[in-house]
């Protein structure tokens, strides 16, 4: 080519590449955007995750609570409190055996 076609094309170059520009700042908006989207959907299920390990944590304290344990000794399986110099004899192959 000679040195007059490549000026006559000089404009379409920076219009082709003025355009190229245009349209990657688009793309990279949308993504921003998207992405921001799908932060914003894992933080709301992280959320809900959370408040979920939190409530069945404050049902299992309610359930493995002290007075309910006792409670549940005595009336379902018979079981008495133990009293002041009672000694309690356990019969078994591995009591108190550290491992």
């Amino acid at each position: 080519m000679s040195r007059h076609h490549l000026n006559q094309l000089k404009p379409l170059f920076s219009v082709m590449i003025i355009i190229f520009c245009l349209f990657t700042l688009v793309f990279l908006q949308m993504e921003v955007r998207r992405m921001g989207y799908v932060v914003l959907k894992q933080s709301r299920e992280y959320k809900l995750h959370l408040d979920r390990y939190r409530l069945e944590t404050m049902e299992y304290a309610k359930v493995t609570r002290p007075e309910r344990v006792r409670g549940l000794a005595v009336t379902k399986l018979t079981l008495n409190a133990a009293k002041q110099n009672q000694i309690i004899h356990m019969a078994g192959e591995r009591i108190a055996v550290r491992q």
